[in-house]
């Protein structure tokens, strides 16, 4: 198993002898772990450390040669010779402080930036994740072979036939969860999971205290059990050692501990809770993809034989219960990839970015140190003429270089530092992994890398042309023939490859540029100037769905009568946000069709004031009035993208549409289609717009919302004034 090209030719940097004695077994080794490697970032972790051995290894030999004499060069030999380069080089920088300070302040920008970025990737996409044989762990997902549609979620049946059937998977699945915690202080909304059975297990974990959730807590109307996270254990409830059997109170309901999770552990995204599924196949069985699932592979299975067992057992489910699992095909991806996937690319062009401004960085300290060689043709013809050789010219201005790289890479860790707390300051919230970022030692490694390839890269070039000249032109014969071509001959190959860098910076700039202004010019469908939003979700054991949708009649209500609020709404999910439940449209002036050829339409519950508060227009016909109860006509108002789609060149309006989702009334009753709004974006700004379908609330039953302010000019928030009227309510 050979090396790759580019790790044989590093094995150059070691001196000769070292590299025909060791050389070719050293490749070897390093061949056989690259073909090991299982995917991209696990060779791009290999490549690095690889470099990094071969570089620290070459400075050690060459440091071992030149301390013992082999390398025969005369006129200081060994670490004395060494020493005095060092002070020679610090001496004749001295004399040139501008010179120094221009060279040093460019290489620190370019070094800074790169490492600031560095830092970034290493923790993002190159740190392997916090568990035992990480690269095990899988997401599962289903697509649909029909349509292409990729990344649904699964349901409880999926997980339970997993389970039965594969003995090579450890899996488990999980779904979000929002509870109200009470009786700990304030009320709070945390994030909890609610999981199946041995989530632990996947991740190759064992709790710190208790035991973890099994298939008998999966049960309906099962005990209310739960596992909280360490991190919860120490803050909120004192590290008390007698936790277990302890009870939380979840959105009214009593839940007891019987776990607490190893220290670190928060899957999914930061969830402090994991509480037992207690799933009901009645009502969601089959074909209610509520859930997600994580699975462990065992050792030895490859990726080939994993899928043809799932493939299986999807085709086993496709025929027992065609209507839920036909044209299904489940398929998974290392749950790394899964997390980073959304900044991926975005990181490695940036990283990309940096490393080019680097190498202009680079060209212009080399262009510095071209022009500053003619002004020391006399110092190294004096040298060479009392006899000193061309490579320990070399190695002198090299030396130089080395200083050079060094203060500009002491300046430019400042320069990360001050760059990697502006990166956490401005990265988005959804941004993955950032718990690691940060100047660690692998980072370190890196900027000395860094150091190191940037004192060849400016350095070389000069120090070979200067100790190369002959004799002659140096003392003046052939200054102005030869050298000076060289000369200019290196100055713009130089300048070519910055103008090249530039123009390469300067188009992706432009493109992206163009990109963000296309983003911003993008019309969301709402105006979310003056708007502030909160989310309430009021506990079952309380709230019945009468007393559910009461409560939120009499908040909207008590809401628009603050001198804060123009006016309040509620909507189940948010654009741009979570919440985006859909289900296939059935349309009641058409022959019946294939449920599975039923076009996808998004469900949005909302109240009567939730038009104004997002400022969503109303195009034609008119928005769910209060009027529009249970008890009342089923009605539904879409917008312009699901009138374009499902009634194309025909009036939508006092057309009916059975869509089949219900909540806390359990019926799916046909409904009329009384107006038309406009679109608004629902998962991110680059996605088209999809077809909605906005249902009065009051015939549906979710307590489970976000409720919409729009705020009278001038207000700066109504936010401490809706804390106070829900705590009197």
């Amino acid at each position: 198993m050979r090396a790759p090209a580019w790790y044989r030719s590093l094995l150059r940097l070691f001196p000769g002898r070292f590299r025909r004695a060791y050389g070719a077994e050293i490749a070897q080794l390093f061949g056989e772990r690259w073909a090991e490697a299982p995917g991209p970032e696990a060779r791009a972790r290999l490549a690095m450390e690889g470099a990094w051995d071969v570089v620290s290894g070459a400075v050690a030999e060459w440091t071992a040669t030149a301390r013992d004499g082999v390398h025969g060069l005369r006129g200081g030999g060994g670490m004395d010779g060494w020493t005095q380069d060092v002070r020679f080089g610090l001496r004749s920088l001295a004399r040139r402080p501008g010179f120094a300070s221009a060279a040093i302040l460019t290489l620190a920008l370019g070094i800074g930036a790169n490492v600031a970025i560095f830092s970034v990737v290493h923790a993002v996409l190159l740190r392997p994740l916090p568990y035992p044989d990480p690269d095990r762990i899988v997401v599962m997902w289903e697509n649909n072979t029909r349509d292409g549609s990729r990344g649904r979620n699964v349901d409880h049946p999926d997980v339970r036939a997993w389970q039965a059937t594969l003995p090579e998977l450890t899996v488990a699945g999980y779904a979000g969860n929002r509870p109200t915690l009470t009786g700990l202080g304030d009320p709070e909304v945390i994030y909890t999971a609610r999981v199946t059975d041995g989530l632990l297990a996947v991740f190759g974990l064992e709790p710190s205290l208790g035991r973890d959730l099994t298939a008998d807590d999966d049960v309906p109307d099962g005990p209310r059990v739960l596992v909280i996270s360490h991190a919860f254990w120490r803050s909120r409830l004192g590290g008390d050692p007698n936790v277990l059997g302890r009870t939380l109170t979840l959105s009214g309901e009593p839940w007891d501990i019987v776990g607490v999770a190893p220290d670190g552990f928060d899957f999914p995204g930061g969830a402090m809770l994991w509480q037992a599924m207690r799933h009901q196949e009645e009502g969601c069985g089959h074909g209610c993809r509520m859930m997600n699932a994580v699975g462990r592979v065992e050792a030895g299975t490859s990726r080939q034989q994993l899928q043809e067992r799932l493939d299986a057992v999807t085709a086993g489910l496709a025929r027992d219960f065609p209507d839920a699992h036909r044209d299904s095909r489940t398929t998974f991806e290392p749950l790394l990839d899964t997390q980073v996937a959304s900044v991926k690319t975005a990181l490695w062009v940036l990283l990309g970015s940096v490393v080019m401004v680097l190498l202009i960085a680079c060209a212009n300290v080399a262009n510095l140190l071209l022009v500053r060689s003619s002004e020391r043709m006399g110092e190294v013809a004096l040298r060479q003429a009392l006899g000193a050789p061309r490579g320990r010219l070399v190695r002198q201005l090299l030396t130089e270089s080395l200083l050079l790289s060094l203060a500009g890479g002491a300046v430019g860790l400042a320069v990360a530092q001050w760059g990697v707390i502006m990166l956490l300051r401005g990265a988005p919230a959804s941004m993955p992994r950032l718990d690691g970022v940060g100047l660690n030692g692998v980072v370190l490694v890196f900027a000395l890398g860094v150091v190191l390839a940037v004192t060849l890269l400016f350095g070389l070039v000069p120090a070979l042309r200067l100790a190369g000249q002959p004799l002659t032109d140096l003392m003046g014969g052939g200054r102005r023939t030869s050298g000076g071509r060289r000369a200019g001959l290196s100055r713009s190959l130089l300048l070519s490859g910055e103008v090249a860098l530039s123009l390469m910076l300067l188009l992706g700039a432009g493109l992206l540029f163009g990109t963000l202004r296309q983003i911003r010019a993008t019309d969301l469908g709402f105006d979310a100037e003056r708007v502030e939003r909160f989310r309430i979700s009021l506990p079952e054991s309380r709230y019945d769905v009468h007393a559910s949708l009461a409560f939120l009649d009499e908040l909207e209500q008590r809401l628009t009568a603050l001198p804060e609020v123009d006016i309040a709404g509620s909507a189940f999910g948010a654009p741009l946000g979570s919440g985006n439940m859909s289900t296939g449209a059935e349309l009641l002036d058409r022959d019946p069709v294939d449920p599975a050829d039923r076009p996808d339409i998004v469900v949005r519950p909302a109240s009567p004031g939730y038009l104004g508060a997002m400022g969503i227009p109303l195009i034609r016909g008119r928005w769910i009035e209060g009027t529009d109860r249970h008890d009342s006509e089923p009605v539904a108002v879409i917008n312009r993208a699901a009138a374009d789609r499902l009634y194309p060149g025909a009036d939508p309006l006092g057309k009916q549409i059975l869509l089949h989702i219900s909540w806390g009334f359990d019926d799916t009753p046909a409904r009329t289609i009384v107006g038309i709004v406009g679109d608004t974006r629902s998962r991110n700004v680059t996605e088209p717009d999809q077809p909605t379908a906005y249902v009065s609330n009051a015939q549906l039953g979710v307590e489970n919302v976000y409720m919409t302010m729009r705020l009278a000019r001038g207000a700066p928030t109504a936010l401490p004034a809706a804390r106070a009227i829900l705590a009197s309510m």
